[in-house]
C-alpha cells in the first residue's frame, strides 16, 4: 500500500480530519495503534453487516477522530497511523454502502483517493458496488504517469514530490496543472514545465538522458554521514542498502548495517577529494580518481567509533546533569564512552547551577569539575522605563563573582536569587534596586538616582558584594584611658574586658594590661587595634606585647574568629542566605551558621522559618557553641524573638529570661554588646 507524502495530499489529509473531528486536540495521549488495528480488522466484517453497520459507523468516527488528533503541526501522519486511517475511511464507506447511503459512501471514497491517490481497496468483503463507487471517484480525480528513460533509475518528481524511479508506468496524479522533473546524478536534468492533464488521461515520456559526469555512489556504516567533496557538503547518507546490493559488500564488512548510496555526481574527472564525517564517528578520508565519464561501483565506508571517558563532578555533589540538553543522571557521574567533539553540561542543584563547554577527544579519559554557583535572575519589569538601566545591571550581575548569571532565555527553573528594579512616581520615593532570595518576603534594597543608570550599578553591586558574616577575633576588649601623671597627660590603651577561654584569656592577658604592640606592630587606640587584628591571618600566633605593673610581658596569642550576625538595620539577609544556603549543601557543621540563617529569616518577617528549619534543630546542638558570646544565650534569644513574633509570649519570655542567665553571652559578635539587660527587657515585654 502506497503511503501519502507530499504536501498536497497531507493539506487534503487535515482537511479530511477537520471535516470528521472539528478542532484538532493537542497533548492528548493516542490509542493503542496494536489494539486499533485488531479493532479495524472486526470493524471491516461489520461494516457489511446490515445490522452493525450502523454501529460500524459510528464507531469508525470516533477513531477517526482520533487519529486526526494525532496530526503534527502540518497536517500529517505518521506512517502507521495514516495507513489505519485510511482503512477507518475505506470501511466506513462500506458501512454507508450497506445502509444504503451511497452519496455518503462516495464522498469517504473521495476523501481517500485525495489522502492517498496509489490508495488500492482490501479485496476481503469487497462488493462489487464498492469498486464501482471507489473507480468512479479515482477516474473523476486522477490522470497518469509512465515516464521510460535510458538508462532507467532517474526520479520523477511530480511538483516537489519525488513519484518513483524510472521505468514508471501508469502512476496516478492529480489532475490539473502539474509539473514534471527527471533527474539522475551524472546526468542533466529534464524539465518537463507545467502540463495540463484531464482526469483520465494518460502521459508518457520517454527521453535519452545526457551525460554530464562521473557518479560514484558512497556506501557507509553506519547511516547519517556528512559527505564532501573537496570541502564542498554533497549530502548526508541514509536509508537502508538495498537487496541488490549486498552481494557488493565487502567480505571485512559482512556485520555492518550499511546506508542506501548517496551519489557523487559532481566528481571531475581525475583527483577527487571525498570526506566522510558522522557523530561519535572517527572521519574518512580518501581520494577517488575518476578516468572517465561513467558510473562507478560503489564505495563501502566504514566510519569507526570516536569515544572517550568522562567524569563529572560537582560541588556540592547531588546535582542533576543536563548533557548536550539531556538529563543523564546525578553527579558525581561517570561515562565510559561518550562522542569526542564538543559537548556542553549544565548542572542543576537546589543550591545553584553551574555550566561548562568542554571537548572530548578520542581515547581520552577527562574530568570535568563545577563549582555549584547560586542562580541569580534579573526581572525585566520597569528596566525600559530607565533608557541605559538594564545593560548596567546586567554588566554589574555578569561580572559578580559567585553567582551564576542566567542569560536572556535560559530556563529559568528554579533561582536561588531574584534582582529587580522599583521606579516609584516622581516625588513618591526613591528608585532602588532589590535583593531577594527564594520565598523571602522582605528584599535588601540599595537606592540609586533614577537619573543615573551607572548609580543603579553601583547599588546592585553593594548588595551582591559579600556581607562580613566573620572577622579576625583575639577576645579581648581595650580602650584609651587618659591618665594625668606628674610629666603630664598620658593615654595608655587597656586592657578592659576579656572573652572567657578566649584566645587573650588563654595567652595569659589580664584587665589592666596596657597594650603595647601586636605582631611588632606600635597600638596606640582601638583603631589600630582593630586594624591590626584584621591584618593577620585566622589560626596565626602573634606576638602581644603588654605592660603589667610597670613591666613589659610578651605573650603568645592566637588569632580566631568571631561570628557576625546580621542587626535589624543593613544586614543584608538575602545575601548571607544565598551564601548560608550553599554552605549548608556542602555540609558545614558550625552550629552559628544555623543560628545566623535564623536571625534572618526573623529580621526577613518569617520567624516560623526560623524555628522549623533552624532553631529547632539546634536544640541538641547547643552545646556545640560557646558558652559565651555568640552561643547558647543568643540561641535562646534568637528562640524568644521567633516565639514572640509569632505571638507565643509565655514562651519568649522564658526564652528571654534563659538568655540573660547564661554569663557572658553578648550581641551580633563575641564581642558585642552584653546580651541579658536587652534579653531581660524583652522577657518583661513578653508577659
Amino acid at each position: 500500500m502506497t503511503r501519502p507524502g507530499g504536501p498536497v495530499e497531507a493539506a487534503l489529509a487535515l482537511a479530511v480530519g477537520l471535516t470528521l473531528a472539528g478542532p484538532l486536540k493537542a497533548q492528548e495521549p493516542g490509542p493503542d495503534l496494536a489494539a486499533l488495528a485488531d479493532e479495524l480488522s472486526g470493524l471491516r466484517a461489520t461494516a457489511s453487516d446490515p445490522d452493525g453497520a450502523l454501529g460500524a459507523v459510528v464507531r469508525l468516527s470516533d477513531i477517526l477522530q482520533e487519529l486526526d488528533a494525532l496530526r503534527d503541526a502540518s497536517g500529517r501522519l505518521p506512517a502507521i497511523e495514516m495507513e489505519l486511517h485510511l482503512r477507518a475511511l475505506e470501511y466506513r464507506a462500506r458501512a454507508h454502502l450497506t445502509r444504503g447511503q451511497s452519496a455518503l459512501a462516495a464522498d469517504d471514497l473521495r476523501l481517500l483517493v485525495l489522502a492517498a491517490p496509489a490508495h488500492r481497496l482490501e479485496v476481503t468483503g469487497l462488493t462489487p458496488a464498492v469498486l464501482d463507487l471507489f473507480e468512479m471517484q479515482r477516474s473523476s480525480l486522477l490522470a497518469h504517469l509512465s515516464v521510460v528513460t535510458e538508462p532507467p533509475g532517474a526520479t520523477v518528481f511530480v511538483g516537489e514530490r519525488s513519484v518513483g524511479r524510472t521505468p514508471l508506468a501508469g502512476h496516478p496524479v492529480f489532475a490539473g496543472q502539474v509539473r514534471i522533473r527527471i533527474e539522475r546524478p551524472g546526468f542533466a536534468p529534464v524539465d518537463e514545465g507545467r502540463r495540463d492533464l484531464l482526469p483520465g488521461d494518460m502521459l508518457i515520456l520517454e527521453h535519452e538522458l545526457e551525460r554530464t559526469g562521473p557518479v560514484l555512489p558512497v556506501v557507509t556504516a553506519p547511516a547519517g554521514a556528512t559527505v564532501r567533496v573537496g570541502g564542498r557538503v554533497i549530502g548526508v547518507t541514509g536509508g537502508e542498502l538495498p537487496e541488490e546490493l549486498r552481494p557488493l559488500v565487502p567480505p571485512r564488512f559482512s556485520g555492518e548495517t550499511f546506508s542506501a548510496p548517496l551519489d557523487l555526481a559532481v566528481l571531475a574527472t581525475g583527483p577527487n577529494e571525498i570526506t566522510m564525517e558522522a557523530p561519535c564517528r572517527r572521519p574518512s578520508r580518501f581520494v577517488f580518481h575518476a578516468d572517465e565519464v561513467r558510473d562507478y561501483l560503489p564505495r563501502f565506508v566504514r566510519l569507526g567509533l570516536s569515544t572517550g571517558g568522562l567524569r563529572i563532578e560537582s560541588d556540592p555533589a547531588g546535582g542533576a546533569v543536563i548533557l548536550d540538553g539531556e538529563e543523564r543522571g546525578v553527579t558525581p557521574l561517570s561515562f565510559s564512552a561518550l562522542c569526542s567533539g564538543p559537548h556542553r553540561v549544565e548542572i542543576r542543584h537546589r543550591v545553584g547551577r553551574c555550566a561548562r563547554s568542554f571537548e572530548v577527544t578520542r581515547g581520552s579519559r577527562s574530568a570535568v569539575r563545577c563549582e555549584i554557583l547560586p542562580a541569580i535572575l534579573l526581572e525585566d519589569a520597569g528596566l525600559d522605563a530607565v533608557p541605559g538601566l538594564e545593560p548596567v545591571l546586567r554588566g554589574a550581575l555578569e561580572e559578580a563573582a559567585g553567582f551564576h548569571f542566567l542569560e536572556d532565555g535560559e530556563d529559568g527553573g528554579r533561582v536561588q536569587a531574584r534582582v529587580r528594579v522599583l521606579l516609584p512616581e516622581p516625588g513618591a520615593g526613591p528608585a532602588r534596586v532589590e535583593f531577594l532570595v527564594a520565598d523571602s518576603p522582605t528584599p535588601d534594597r540599595a537606592e540609586f538616582d533614577r537619573f543615573s543608570p551607572t548609580s543603579a550599578g553601583d547599588a546592585l553591586r553593594r548588595l551582591l558584594d559579600p556581607p562580613e558574616r566573620r572577622r579576625n577575633w583575639i577576645g579581648l576588649t581595650a580602650t584609651v584611658r587618659r591618665v594625668v601623671t606628674a610629666d603630664g597627660e598620658a593615654r595608655p590603651f587597656e586592657v578592659t574586658g576579656l572573652h572567657p577561654g578566649g584566645p587573650a584569656a588563654l595567652a595569659g592577658v589580664e584587665p589592666g594590661d596596657e597594650v603595647l604592640e601586636l605582631g611588632g606592630e606600635a597600638i596606640r587606640d582601638e583603631l589600630g587595634w582593630r586594624r591590626a587584628v584584621a591584618a593577620a591571618e585566622t589560626g596565626a600566633t602573634l606576638d602581644l606585647l603588654v605592660r603589667r605593673g610597670g613591666a613589659d610581658r610578651l605573650l603568645r596569642v592566637e588569632v580566631a574568629e568571631t561570628p557576625v550576625l546580621p542587626e535589624a538595620r543593613g544586614g543584608r539577609c538575602n545575601r548571607r542566605l544565598v551564601a548560608l544556603e550553599g554552605e549548608l549543601a556542602r555540609g558545614a557543621t558550625d552550629p552559628t551558621r544555623r543560628l545566623e540563617a535564623a536571625a534572618c529569616w526573623i529580621l526577613l518577617g518569617d520567624p516560623g522559618r526560623a524555628m522549623r528549619d533552624f532553631l529547632a534543630a539546634l536544640d541538641s546542638g547547643a552545646t556545640a557553641l560557646f558558652d559565651a558570646g555568640v552561643g547558647r544565650g543568643t540561641l535562646l534569644y534568637q528562640r524568644g524573638a521567633a516565639l514572640a513574633a509569632l505571638g507565643e509570649t509565655a514562651r519568649a519570655s522564658e526564652a528571654f529570661e534563659a538568655a540573660a542567665a547564661v554569663p557572658g553571652a553578648t550581641l551580633r559578635t563575641h564581642d558585642g554588646p552584653v546580651l541579658a539587660p536587652l534579653a531581660l527587657r524583652r522577657a518583661g515585654l513578653a508577659h
